[in-house]
């Protein structure tokens, strides 16, 4: 098991499983996680390593669908899987007495095991329990997926040194641009 991608304790389970690709789903349950936080005050999943954090899940949720065990890649993960003992998923009402039904629902909907069946960010803003705060016409979805293949480019050290101080000089000017622009403003309205 790896999976040095995100905060352990808000940590989804397909990194931990190893999946090789993985998408936005993982904010969605680390955002659960936070969410569980602020309805509990302390942390829901608090692993010591990734071994005892996918532990502590499977205490809460159980164990993860065959379905979704299936779909692990590396043999020593999936052997570490198959041999934790067999959970029942608890139900979140249990662990959360205090906490509003709707909150719980919505949570239930969050920290799924199967990231394809975890709620949407969209349909997570119309949920009832949020339904006081949402305003589709301040929550804009990206037209187009970001594209991060850039990562993937095998280049020389030296052309990614090259390319991080040519950020580092269009950040400065951006920066220089808009101090200057407010100097302006300010000789201008004095």
């Amino acid at each position: 098991m790896t999976g040095y991608v995100s905060t352990r304790y808000y940590r989804a389970p397909e990194i931990m499983l190893t999946w090789q690709k993985y998408d936005v789903e993982v904010d969605i349950w680390s955002a659960g996680c936070i969410f569980a936080e602020m309805l509990e005050g302390k942390p829901l999943f608090p692993g010591k390593d990734h071994v005892n954090q996918f532990s502590i899940i499977t205490e809460l949720l159980g164990t993860p669908p065959d379905d979704v065990i299936a779909t692990i890649c590396s043999e020593n993960t999936l052997r570490f899987v198959q041999s934790l003992p067999k959970r029942e998923r608890q139900p979140l009402k249990n662990k959360f007495k205090n906490a509003d039904p709707q909150a719980i629902e919505l949570l239930e909907r969050m920290l799924v095991f199967d990231p394809r069946k975890r709620v949407k960010a969209g349909e997570a803003l119309a949920d009832p329990y949020l339904a006081p705060y949402h305003d589709p016409t301040d929550e804009p979805e990206a037209q187009e997926k970001f594209d991060w293949s850039f990562n993937d480019a095998d280049l020389p050290v030296d052309t990614w040194k090259i390319m991080m101080y040519s950020e580092i000089l269009d950040f400065h000017n951006v920066d220089a641009n808009a101090e200057q622009a407010a100097q302006n403003n300010d000789t201008v309205a004095g």
